[in-house]
């Protein structure tokens, strides 16, 4: 059974034996790579790794690398992969979140942006253009 994250949290801040502690609960741990999250979206969106890394406007390479686990990607690159994807807000924060990178947060501005062109189904160029008028770095900027 899956333990609750903040259970798991509070466990650790109050153990006397962090080798005990992590022994019993060794199985709650994540130790999966953004390359195996990143294919199972791929996966589950039934899409190719072709047709993610175009949506996603970065170099072929790189995007296979991403996918190929031999590179990991920054959040921002992260992030427009979650583009390619065609992720929602909330599946990108979940991805965002396993892949241990901070969640997208609504009171950054940047952030704010990415959270609206995901909830809307923008695609990359249309959040890039949000994002170059509101004088931001765009996506291909990172």
């Amino acid at each position: 059974m899956e333990k609750d994250t903040d259970k798991l949290h509070h466990e650790l801040k109050k153990s006397d034996d962090f080798f005990e502690t992590f022994a019993q609960n060794t199985e709650h741990f994540v130790e999966n790579t953004v390359m195996f999250y990143l294919n199972e979206w791929l996966e589950e969106k039934k899409l190719t790794k072709a047709q993610v890394i175009r949506r996603s406007a970065m170099s072929e390479v790189t995007g296979y690398q991403y996918f190929d686990g031999k590179r990991n990607p920054s959040r921002e690159r992260l992030i427009a992969l979650c583009f390619g994807l065609g992720l929602n807000d909330e599946e990108a924060n979940q991805l965002l979140k396993k892949s241990g990178y901070a969640r997208l947060y609504a009171k950054h501005v940047w952030d704010a942006v990415i959270i609206y062109g995901l909830a809307k189904d923008y695609s990359i160029e249309e959040t890039n253009l949000l994002l170059f008028e509101k004088g931001l770095d765009t996506l291909g900027d990172f």
